[in-house]
């Protein structure tokens, strides 16, 4: 028993049949309120074509439309957790058969993301890089023999205004005999977005390689480096690496199951009323081409992203090379310098060292221990108070400078580590080392039992 509503969100419809199509906007519980028993069809009788765009959040917190859209489309139960929707990329499928084996329905949910700039911010280099996420989340329902229901959840900014065109266009009848024939326009709109922002991190990448700072020898002072800019637009290469290669994942995958579902076409149709049976056998193959060229599309983006990666590194290697170049230059200089200063010194000391003894001299003999009289020198009796007191101050002087420097090592060394100021933990970390080892020993000794 499935409760009563409580979102009421609404959902757009697009209803393409016999190469017309309209859009309307219902509510949920209106869409899918029909017995999943009454019609495996679970829209009007009339399309050939449905395309779905609703809010999946919404839809996860109602339990009545959650329920709805597991049973009418037989969506998986999983999808719905928070585990994949927190997923950058992914790629599932599942087929229904009758009691003969015939594939009556054949489900396919995949996500990619898309890391989308804005153009406007890209060449400015005071201003932070603006971006936004693009999302391509879908679900796809094919019914025998040609009907299809194409589930988008979220789509934003471009994706909502080119989802309508981009997945009706050039549609032709023999197509919708394929399952897979959706993919075709969502790979070439993912490799259009994968396309715009590899290029567009690549032009940004370009200007900095094109910067006048980027040569040392037209630099006139230390080099003033963005390194915060640089780096942030490594972070967004690291992303837009990242989604291409879950981009390409997604598309190995497309092709893996869509090959496995062409070895066993006859399992679709078989003994049905076809139309033309070698049309819908070329429109498949056309289907698997398109899809194969895409994914060497989607990889060639990926190697052109690898060297944008590789490029940006260079750049980042390149100013930080630049930068300890010139300390390494103002270093040098600054030895220059310091040399120039000590052959300074040096003869200042050895003047100093000239007049010394003479200085010396004159204050002894200008002392009054010394008495001249009668053009005679005579020495006072208690000269040897000069000689006490200078032994004794010499004396104190050298004993400080022998041993001042090394009472500070010692206080040095004296200080307490952090051992010393919490007494358990050497104690606590020896027994946690000890208590580990007995733990792998148990492991080893389970393990090989």
């Amino acid at each position: 028993m499935i409760n009563e509503c409580e979102c009421r969100s609404d959902v757009n419809l697009a209803l393409w049949s016999k190469g017309e199509w309209r859009e309307e906007q219902v509510k949920c519980a209106d869409f899918l309120c029909q017995d999943p028993e009454d019609l495996q069809w679970p829209c009007h009788a009339e399309g050939e074509v449905v395309i779905i765009m609703a809010k999946a959040n919404r839809i996860r917190n109602c339990a009545s439309c959650r329920e709805s859209f597991i049973r009418r489309l037989h969506m998986p139960q999983l999808w719905w957790s928070d585990t994949y929707k927190r997923m950058n990329g992914y790629f599932g499928t599942e087929s229904r058969r009758n009691a003969e084996g015939v594939i009556e329905s054949y489900s396919t949910w995949s996500r990619a993301l898309v890391k989308h700039f804005d153009p406007l911010s890209m060449p400015m280099a005071d201003f932070d890089i603006q971006y936004r996420w693009l999302k391509l989340n879908l679900f796809t329902r094919w019914i025998k023999p040609r009907k299809m229901v194409i589930l988008a959840f979220d789509p934003v900014g471009i994706i909502q205004d080119r989802l309508f065109g981009m997945l009706l266009q050039r549609l032709g009848r023999e197509e919708l005999h394929d399952p897979y024939w959706p993919y075709t326009r969502i790979l070439e709109e993912l490799v259009a977005l994968q396309g715009t922002t590899v290029w567009s991190l690549r032009d940004l990448i370009r200007t900095t390689e094109l910067s006048p700072s980027r040569d040392h020898r037209n630099l006139q002072g230390k080099p003033k480096y963005n390194y915060s800019r640089l780096h942030d637009i490594a972070r967004h290469a690291i992303h837009i690496s990242e989604t291409l290669d879950l981009s390409v994942r997604l598309s190995e995958s497309v092709i893996e199951e869509h090959k496995q579902l062409m070895s066993s076409i006859s399992d679709i149709d078989p003994r049905g009323p076809i139309e033309n049976p070698q049309q819908i056998k070329h429109a498949l193959y056309d289907t698997c081409s398109r899809l194969a060229f895409f994914n060497h599309a989607l990889f060639s983006l990926r190697c052109r992203s690898t060297s944008n990666n590789q490029r940006l590194n260079n750049e980042i290697q390149l100013r930080f090379h630049t930068d300890s170049q010139y300390d390494s230059q103002a270093s040098i200089e600054i030895n220059h310098s310091t040399k120039s200063d000590s052959a300074s010194m040096r003869w200042i000391a050895i003047v100093s060292l000239v007049f010394l003894p003479a200085n010396l001299v004159s204050s002894i003999f200008s002392t009054t221990f010394f008495d001249v009289t009668n053009d005679m020198v005579s020495v006072t009796k208690d000269f040897w108070i000069y000689w006490v007191v200078l032994v004794a101050v010499t004396a104190v002087t050298l004993a400080f400078w022998f041993y001042l420097p090394r009472l500070t090592t010692e206080e040095r060394v004296r200080q307490p580590s952090p051992s010393d100021m919490w007494p358990g933990t050497k104690k606590s970390l020896r027994s946690l080392a000890y208590g580990l080892k007995g733990e792998r020993s148990n492991l080893d000794s389970a393990t090989w039992a």
